[in-house]
């Protein structure tokens, strides 16, 4: 934006990285939308500095825009308060003008922060519930995206990436993007296995997810169909209670800290939090949820369909996680 600033005719304007208005540093454009340096290096050629680097650095401004983008996306998430508002709204209207030239590089880096950010699935998920209330064609394809990744993750027995984008669609229930009974229907391919059967690795590692699912879409589940959540839940206390010895005395403080619980069952430890949690009216005060800052944004996007989850099939019994003396949610 600075070099724009210097080199560009016209009225300076005072932006920050989104294009907002702002004092004491001049800008006339965008950061993701400034000139190549290279563009305005080697004075020898005349004008500023144009030529053969002028042509070069028009040639690498969509790299230039897509690094621009990806880092906004990565980065949208280093600041909870009091700016993360602000911040995701203001990326979310770049997003929209920029998507349709540079869709694989907004996906692809979409994904990839889900993935490897798990930390950040709030603002993930908030920031792909306003892209869909935006455009409804763009949020398709955000979620459709996702659900593919969940089913490769889910085939390979990936237990870890499974949970982070079974709470990733959790959390979109809170922003419109996919309806209670699509998070349902998800939730019962993992309990359904379970009900009835016999304890086994494969069947704690499924009733596993659903739970840690369940903790993070109580609140949403709780509004858009109680009973059904309330069934879940009872259907994932009677698996955990032919498991064996139920833990006492766990908490949320324990469980989000990966600290020991007093007991052996780790499934048992969670059953405790979820509890506790619907207890409470499913309120965690311990996970910043930016979703709830755009209720109004939300209430008119449209809903996706999901198409069914499939378990793997030919798995090993080693292959499944179960969570043995304490739970990492």
């Amino acid at each position: 934006g600075r070099v724009g600033g210097r080199y560009g005719g016209g009225a300076q304007r005072d932006v920050d990285e989104f294009g907002r208005e702002r004092r004491g540093r001049p800008h006339q454009r965008k950061p993701y939308e400034r000139p190549s340096r290279g563009g305005y290096r080697g004075g020898g050629h005349g004008g500023h500095g144009r030529g053969d680097g002028g042509q070069a650095g028009q040639a690498d401004e969509p790299q230039d825009v897509e690094s621009r983008l990806s880092s906004l996306i990565v980065k949208v998430g280093d600041r909870n308060a009091p700016t993360l508002q602000n911040n995701l709204e203001a990326l979310s209207v770049v997003l929209e003008k920029d998507y349709a030239a540079h869709e694989v590089t907004v996906l692809q880096t979409f994904r990839q922060c889900v993935l490897e950010l798990p930390w950040r699935v709030t603002v993930y998920a908030t920031l792909a519930g306003l892209l869909n209330a935006k455009s409804s064609g763009m949020g398709a394809k955000v979620v459709a995206l996702m659900h593919a990744v969940l089913r490769r993750e889910l085939a390979a027995g990936n237990w870890s990436a499974v949970k982070v984008l079974m709470r990733f669609f959790a959390l979109l229930v809170g922003t419109n993007a996919i309806s209670a009974g699509s998070l349902l229907a998800m939730l019962d391919v993992f309990l359904d296995p379970a009900a009835g059967a016999p304890p086994s690795a494969q069947s704690s590692c499924y009733v596993f997810i659903a739970m840690s699912t369940l903790l993070w879409a109580g609140r949403s589940l709780r509004d858009a169909a109680p009973a059904e959540l309330d069934a879940r839940l009872q259907a994932a206390t009677q698996y955990v209670q032919r498991l064996g010895e139920a833990t006492q005395g766990s908490n949320l403080t324990t469980v989000f800290h990966d600290a020991p619980p007093k007991g052996p069952n780790g499934l048992a430890a969670l059953l405790d939090v979820l509890r506790a949690v619907a207890a409470d009216g499913w309120r965690i005060d311990a996970v910043v949820a930016p979703n709830a800052l755009f209720t109004a944004d939300f209430a008119a996007a449209t809903q996706h369909e999901l198409p069914p989850l499939e378990l793997p099939a030919g798995l090993a019994p080693g292959a499944f996680r179960t969570p043995p003396e304490y739970v990492q949610l």
